[in-house]
Parts: C-alpha cells; structure tokens; sequence
C-alpha cells in the first residue's frame, strides 16, 4: 500500500517555513463550458432532452382568407441519458507526517486531490468530445491563427449555435512558436499568420502587454494542458463550442460543487486517509454546436 510517511513530506518537517506554498496543480476550466445538469434526488442518471430544430421550412405565409389552411408542425425530441460515473483518488498521510509538518498537510493534501479530480474533469470532457466533433477546422500542420477561430465561429453560426461560445486551446496554441500570439506581428512562414493583431488594435496591444486576452471575436478563451494531442504527432486537438454541445451529468454536493472530500481514520496503520469523490459522467448533445480545432504544437 502506499502511504505518505516522513519520507515523502518533507517539505516542512521540523522547520519553519515561509508563508508561500508552491501548488503543482491547474484548476479545471471545462465546468463553467458545459451544460451541468444534476441528477434528481434519488437517481444516478440525468436526462437532457435535445429539440429538432426547426427552420425557415417550417414557416408557412397564407393570404387573407387562407389562414386556416396550414400545416401543423410537430416538435420532437430525443433525449440524451448520462449515467454519472465515480471518479476519486485516495491518499493515506500517516501521524508522524502529518504532526511533524508545519505547511498544513493535511489541508493542503485535500486541495491537491481536489484539483486532481478536477483535472480528471477536464480531460473526460476534451478527450473524446471537443477533440471528436464531426466539424473540423485547422490542421496539423500549421499553428493557430486568427483565421482559424473565424473559421470556426462562422461554422456554429452557420449551425445556429447559440452563444456565448468558449474556446479550449492547448497552452502551445495560445504562446509560443505555434500560438495565437504570433498574430501580434506577421510570421506566415510559422502558421499562416498575418498580423491581424498587429498595428496597434486594442486586442493586440492587450496580448502585448499582459500576454493574453479573456475574450476574442465574442468567444471565451482558455488553455488547458489536457487538450488532446493526437498520435504523439503533435497535434492538439482543441475547440470551440457552445454549451449545447456536451453536457455533464453530476451528483450535486451543494452550491453546484461536484467534488467531495472526506476524510477518515485508519488507526492500524497510525493514519489518516483522504478521500476525494467526483460523480460525473458526459455526453454530446448536439454535434454541430461544437468545432473540433487542429493545430500543430512541435
């Protein structure tokens, strides 16, 4: 079994430390993207129902005299049901590592599961769903561009996707050689870039100055390092989407949160055992509310 002893939490044992406690761990981004629907008391299983839509088609104009004559649409659905899922990590912190320590182990051990089932979160709802969308931009020769996010835009407002729309790119796709930030100054020979944020605009100039910005082209920009990279060839496999593409089904713990830490005692083994819980599963909605984006990183 493996356990946290004095051997592994060292970080403090005996000593006094400073107020700063370095934390290996990125919040989860995708819960605020998605459409978060718990599940009814006394059941596992969410359903979400997703209308047909209707269009132009289905819109009739008659003449006076001939208003009765029409057709009578009919409104379908098809529901989606998701059955939540256990997602938990457990961590055993022994006496001695916890009363030997001055940084809190114990909490801070906590948070550290936490985040970690919360990075799960993430990677479920990129992996095998914003990187799967039947609507494809970009490739995996060539980095992101402004171009490319337009392109993908049009595409959901082609579909009627309704905003707002959020936008999850790989950390490489937003900086560096292959990175929206290219589009500040021209290097079409990296990524088809063109400048578009150059000459001074407001949103070049944020990107300038801070190195990022929250919102381009009325979309919400993020960067996770689960994004999925495709055949280890180097291709992220971001999008953008609405939040009637993929919902999560959840079991609710209060106030919306889907990660719950309990702590018990193990006294055989002179320890405390953490444990953190996320019930959630998830499912696609409707496929042309979302755009899968390809972007070359290496």
């Amino acid at each position: 079994m493996a356990y946290t002893d004095t051997d592994v939490a060292t970080g403090a044992l005996g000593l006094a430390i400073g107020n700063s406690i370095v934390q290996f761990n990125k919040v989860a981004v995708m819960p605020q993207l998605v459409n978060m629907v718990p599940c009814p008391p006394g059941s596992v299983t969410a359903r979400i129902p997703v209308y047909a839509k209707l269009g132009i088609s289905n819109v009739e104009t008659a003449a006076a005299g001939a208003e009765g004559a029409e057709n009578q649409e009919i409104i379908t659905t098809a529901p989606v049901d998701i059955e939540v899922l256990r997602n938990h990590i457990d961590i055993l912190i022994t006496d001695l590592a916890a009363h030997g320590n001055a940084d809190a182990l114990m909490v801070n051990a906590g948070q550290a599961i936490g985040n970690a089932v919360a990075l799960e979160f993430d990677s479920q709802c990129l992996t095998g769903r914003v990187d799967a969308f039947a609507t494809t931009v970009g490739a995996n020769t060539t980095g992101m561009s402004m171009n490319v996010l337009f392109t993908a835009i049009a595409k959901l407002e082609e579909n009627s996707a309704p905003r707002p729309y959020g936008c999850v790119l790989h950390p490489l796709n937003m900086w560096g050689a292959f990175g929206l930030t290219n589009e500040i100054g021209s290097v079409a020979a990296v990524n088809e870039s063109n400048g578009a944020l150059s000459g001074g605009n407001a949103v070049g100039s944020a990107l300038s100055s801070a190195g990022w910005v929250s919102n381009l082209g009325g979309v919400n920009m993020y960067t996770s390092p689960s994004v999925s990279i495709a055949d280890g060839a180097g291709t992220a496999q971001g999008g953008v989407f609405a939040k009637t593409a993929i919902a999560c089904a959840y079991i609710d713990f209060g106030g919306g949160g889907f990660v719950q830490i309990e702590s018990q005692r193990d006294a055989s083994l002179a320890g405390t055992e953490l444990v953190a819980n996320g019930y959630f599963a998830f499912g696609e909605t409707v496929d042309l509310h979302g755009v899968t984006i390809l972007c070359e990183t290496v």
